[in-house]
C-alpha cells in the first residue's frame, strides 16, 4: 500500500451510498476500509447529494489533512430532469434553503405532470464536464494525499443506468488523469447479485453491497495500485 504523505485518516465525501440508508444493517464500505486499514474516519456522505455539495464539504474538510480521500458521487448527479430546473444545496443546510426544496419538489412534480422533460428538454442535475470539473478542483487541491474515486452502482431502475455509467466511465478516465488518484469499480459484482447487493428499492446498497465495494476498494490499495 503506498501512501502519498503522512497525513491522518480517511476522509469520504459522497451520496446516500456513503452516508448509508436509514434501514442499513451494519458499516458501509467506508468504514469497512478504513477499519481494516486501522485509521479513523471522517464521514461526509450525504443523501441526494452531488459534487456541488462536494465543493463544499472540501472547503470545510480539507482533502490535504487526510492520508486517503474518498469520493463516489453520480447516482444524482446523472438524474435527469427538466432543461432550467433550479437547484438548492443540500450542504450547508439552512432554514431557506430547507424551504427551497420543498418547493423545488412541488414544482417537479408539476413538471413530470405537465411532461416538461419532454417539451423542455431533459438534462442531468449536474452535467458531466461540471461533475468531471468539480471532482478534479478537488483532487487537484490535495496533490500529497491518495484519492480513491468510487464507481457509481447500478440501480435496478435499468433506464438510469446508461447514465451513471457513462458518469463511471468519465470518473475512471479522471483517475487515469490524476497521479494521486485511482478509480474503484465493482459495477460488474454488485449487478450480477442485485438482488442481495441493492435494497428493494433499487437504489441503496444493503450491507453485502458495502461489502463487495469495500473489498474492491482495499484490493487495489494493497495491491500498491495507489501511487
Amino acid at each position: 500500500m503506498s501512501v502519498l504523505k503522512a497525513g491522518k485518516g480517511c476522509v469520504a465525501f459522497g451520496d446516500c451510498n456513503t452516508e448509508g440508508f436509514r434501514t442499513l444493517d451494519g458499516p458501509v464500505w467506508a468504514q469497512l476500509v478504513a477499519g481494516a486499514m486501522d485509521m479513523g474516519l471522517e464521514n461526509c456522505g450525504h443523501t441526494m447529494s452531488t459534487t456541488r455539495e462536494l465543493l463544499e464539504y472540501a472547503n470545510e474538510f480539507p482533502p490535504s489533512a487526510y492520508a486517503f480521500v474518498f469520493i463516489q458521487y453520480g447516482l444524482v448527479d446523472s438524474w435527469l430532469t427538466f432543461r432550467g430546473a433550479p437547484y438548492v444545496l443540500y450542504y450547508p443546510d439552512n432554514p431557506r434553503r430547507k424551504l427551497a426544496r420543498k418547493l423545488v419538489k412541488k414544482l417537479k412534480k408539476w413538471a413530470r405532470h405537465l411532461q416538461l422533460q419532454k417539451k423542455l428538454g431533459a438534462v442531468e442535475v449536474v452535467p458531466l464536464d461540471e461533475y468531471i470539473s468539480n471532482i478534479r478542483a478537488v483532487v487537484s487541491s490535495a496533490p500529497g494525499s491518495q484519492f480513491v474515486l468510487v464507481a457509481t452502482a447500478p440501480n435496478r431502475d435499468t433506464s438510469r443506468n446508461p447514465g451513471i455509467l457513462q458518469y463511471n466511465e468519465a470518473l475512471s478516465a479522471l483517475a487515469c488523469e490524476e497521479q494521486n488518484a485511482i478509480y474503484a469499480d465493482a459495477w460488474d459484482e454488485l449487478w450480477s447479485n442485485a438482488e442481495a447487493c441493492l435494497m428493494d428499492d433499487g437504489t441503496h446498497l444493503t450491507s453485502r453491497g458495502h461489502r463487495i465495494i469495500a473489498d474492491r476498494v482495499l484490493d487495489l490499495l494493497r495491491s500498491g495500485v495507489a501511487r
